[in-house]
């Protein structure tokens, strides 16, 4: 219970850093991807994908941001729109040929199709979080 509290006090603060720096930066997408990924930490699933759509808005090839905004849809529980932000994703990532439609018509097929995704957001957010946040606590040193 201590762990989580302090967990939750060191996700405030870096937010709280984080809505700071975009006050004199508000177009850095570095930081606006790492509010992202806190917002995301912190369970504000909306506030997090708010800030990854920013982010594809900016750059509509940013594979990672639909990942970090499909993870955000999967713990809210709207698996057919995190599938559907997966395999965009994918296609950006792989060049797959994953068309438009398919990916409009996307739906989770069962519970492995489920699983499946869970274990790549998963490890795509753990990327995020390892590639992101050492920047964020060494500047705010």
């Amino acid at each position: 219970m201590r762990r989580m509290i302090l967990r939750q006090k060191m996700i405030c603060e870096f937010l709280d850093s984080c809505s700071e720096r975009l006050k004199q930066e508000p177009d850095n997408i570095d930081v606006i991807r790492i509010r992202g990924i806190l917002y995301n930490l912190a369970e504000k699933y909306d506030k997090a994908i708010t800030d990854f759509e920013r982010i594809i808005a900016t750059i509509p090839s940013d594979v990672s941001a639909y990942y970090l905004k499909s993870d955000c849809y999967f713990n809210k529980g709207e698996f057919d729109l995190a599938k559907r932000d997966y395999m965009r994703a994918l296609k950006l990532q792989f060049d797959t040929k994953i068309t438009d439609s398919s990916i409009k018509n996307a739906v989770i097929l069962d519970e492995q199709d489920l699983k499946d995704i869970e274990k790549v957001l998963e490890y795509e957010k753990n990327q995020a979080i390892l590639n992101f946040l050492p920047n964020l606590i060494t500047e705010s040193d």
